[in-house]
């Protein structure tokens, strides 16, 4: 009898401290040993002293999983908020990087068409001295006329000529050197009209010419070196101007190696810099998922911490059930320690379960 008894005494809370194992073990998130006076579950004497107050802590659990969920939650938000700050920082920096290698490109582009349209203003007089017929030219300066067969008027003539040419060049050369301030040919500043020797004059002491043969010999022997020095000047005046043409196409060549490297940096920085900010939405996109399941795992815990009555309920009910199947005994000693324990039974589970108002 008295073993009897030891071994129900021994046992009288046992079910209680079932419960509060299995209660939390289930706990997915919650660090358990924070619970508010939580010792492991031990095996309970006849010497333990065991009242609600020992189960009081469990009673903690909602409040602590709320609590901590709420303070892993705001640090999770403080992380993303940091690496969306990243984001938005990367996303300015690439935009910034795009707009200078726009801007660059903008530039070396403004230049390179600066530098055709200047050499096809300078391909254009060119070609305009090379179609020029230079007879007909010099035919609208020396006119032939047997009327007034005089050199002075043959030898004024052809300096009309060679003024107007000198003229026409001259003012070519001003309104190129005006467009040349924009760019960088630094030999431009030495452009200048080519010096050639003056077209001869007919010289002869008696300024009229009685005979006609003789004016007409004058006449085209001065038709001739005009025409060969207007070809002369042209031809002077071409290779200047081919020596800057040169320069300009160099220039070209030049500034379009230099957008081709533009371009590739551009490809190589912009790529270097999409990978990291991929890099850094996808790390983002996986805390998100990440900080859900946890936040998931934190509201099955909050949900677990009420269930707390339950688990004491159903082990109580458990030992009551052993208890009344012990009732049943045919040994009289058995249905009188169970009858009393079922009665102690009930008090505790009045004791203990009652007084967790979740």
């Amino acid at each position: 009898m008295n073993q009897l008894l030891t071994d129900l005494h021994n046992k009288r809370y046992r079910w209680a401290f079932h419960a509060k194992k299995e209660f939390l073990s289930h706990f997915v998130r919650l660090d358990v040993q924070k619970l508010e006076h939580y010792h492991p579950p031990q095996e309970i004497s006849g010497s333990t002293n065991v009242d609600k107050e020992s189960f009081q802590g469990l009673m903690n659990g909602l409040k602590l999983a709320e609590k901590m969920r709420r303070q892993e939650n705001e640090r999770h938000e403080k992380e993303l908020e940091k690496l969306e700050q990243i984001i938005f920082e990367k996303k300015a920096q690439m935009d910034l990087k795009l707009n200078f290698f726009h801007m660059k490109n903008h530039e070396c582009s403004s230049k390179i068409e600066n530098y055709k349209e200047f050499s096809n203003s300078i391909k254009m007089i060119i070609e305009e001295m090379k179609r020029m017929d230079k007879d007909s030219f010099v035919k609208k300066f020396l006119k032939y006329d047997v009327n007034h067969k005089k050199a002075s008027i043959l030898n004024h003539n052809a300096i009309q000529l060679q003024i107007t040419v000198e003229k026409k060049i001259e003012n070519q050369l001003r309104e190129i050197k005006e467009r040349t301030n924009s760019l960088s040919l630094l030999k431009m500043v030495h452009l200048e009209l080519p010096k050639l020797d003056p077209i001869p004059k007919i010289k002869q002491k008696i300024d009229s010419y009685w005979l006609k043969g003789r004016y007409d010999k004058a006449f085209h022997r001065l038709s001739n070196e005009a025409t060969v020095w207007v070809e002369a000047m042209h031809q002077a005046y071409q290779n200047v101007l081919e020596v800057y043409l040169n320069e300009a196409a160099d220039i070209c060549h030049q500034l379009a190696n230099e957008v081709e490297a533009l371009e590739r940096t551009k490809e190589e920085t912009v790529s270097t810099l999409q990978n990291e900010l991929n890099e850094m939405e996808e790390k983002r996109n996986c805390l998100r998922i990440e900080y859900a399941k946890v936040d998931e795992m934190w509201e099955r815990d909050c949900e677990h911490a009420r269930q707390l009555p339950s688990y004491f309920i159903k082990h109580w009910l458990l030992y009551k059930e052993e208890l009344q199947h012990q009732f049943l005994s045919e040994n009289p000693q058995e249905r009188w320690a169970a009858a009393q324990y079922l009665q102690l039974l009930q008090q505790d589970g009045e004791n203990i379960i009652e007084s967790m108002n979740i």
